[in-house]
């Protein structure tokens, strides 16, 4: 168990440090291109050495796998772009909402009514974004609200129906060709976007974000997988968004007001109450079939 709590801090600390790479003066979409890019290349020396990469097994179920991998890059792209538009505590806290999403989708389609605490836990959610809420802001910081919401909902779609894939594949190749896949959906665009990296520096920035920040945070959850409780360890990664305030505010000077503290309580907690009923959820579903 030590080890696994280990291994999960890690991971939401590498985790938080993602939207850090959305203050370098690069496009969204070479950030996503070469995060995916770059961690696909890192999957592929982790499948030789350990084994467990089948990419050809994925043909079978092409469609969810494109479903996915489109999802995916569609979540990249808004979140760094609300990172770039609004700053990293607006970008961080909104995409927290996702459980919330999560949680309205599946309660549709099971046509079951919502707990009392899923409902209280959507309201805090509700009461904390509307903190985070400056109605005479400008455009830009607006639309950044916007994005982050578009990268919280894509992320709470793509969650769902990744599931139907890691319960017949291994996760890394799952994981893997998602990463492709995304990559493949930037490349088109990549050579005419600005700006482009323009640095080895920045380049060697967007190497870490890949390897480290994708492709070791991934092989890092799943080990804290097999030694930790799944609700446990979304507990831990619920945090993401107070280490990366925390980061933005150390690092870039982006201010750390009292609205924000409040909000991201209130946000981490409900994440947290809304991620262990999901969780339940999914056992009870799984113990009736």
């Amino acid at each position: 168990m030590k080890s696994g709590l280990i291994a999960i801090n890690l991971a939401a600390i590498i985790f938080g440090t993602a939207a850090l790479f959305g203050e370098l003066h690069v496009s969204p979409f070479w950030i996503v291109g070469c995060r995916a890019g770059f961690a696909s290349l890192a999957l592929i020396i982790v499948g030789m050495v350990r084994g467990g990469l089948h990419p050809k097994s994925a043909a079978k179920n092409w469609r969810l796998f494109l479903l996915t991998g489109v999802l995916l890059a569609t979540h990249w792209l808004t979140f760094f772009a609300s990172v770039q538009l609004a700053g990293i505590p607006i970008a961080t806290l909104t995409f927290a909402s996702f459980p919330l999403f999560t949680v309205l989708i599946e309660t549709f389609r099971s046509k079951r009514k919502p707990h009392w605490y899923e409902v209280a836990a959507g309201i805090a959610i509700i009461i904390a974004v509307s903190l985070l809420v400056d109605l005479h802001a400008e455009g830009t910081a607006m639309w950044g609200l916007v994005s982050g919401f578009a990268s919280a909902i894509t992320f709470a779609i793509f969650g769902i129906q990744a599931k139907h894939l890691t319960a017949k594949f291994t996760s890394l190749t799952v994981s893997f060709v998602q990463n492709v896949i995304v990559f493949l959906c930037m490349l088109p665009v990549m050579p005419f976007t600005e700006p482009k990296p323009e640095s080895f520096e920045t380049m060697g920035w967007l190497v870490i974000l890949g390897v480290v920040t994708t492709a070791l945070m991934h092989q890092l959850y799943l080990f804290a997988l097999t030694k930790l409780s799944a609700s446990t360890c979304s507990a831990f990664i619920a945090l993401e968004p107070v280490y990366a305030v925390l980061f933005a505010a150390l690092l870039f000077n982006q201010p750390l007001t009292g609205w924000v503290v409040l909000s991201g309580v209130l946000i981490v907690a409900a994440s947290i109450v809304l991620l262990r009923s999901e969780a339940k959820e999914t056992h009870r579903a799984a113990v009736i079939d």
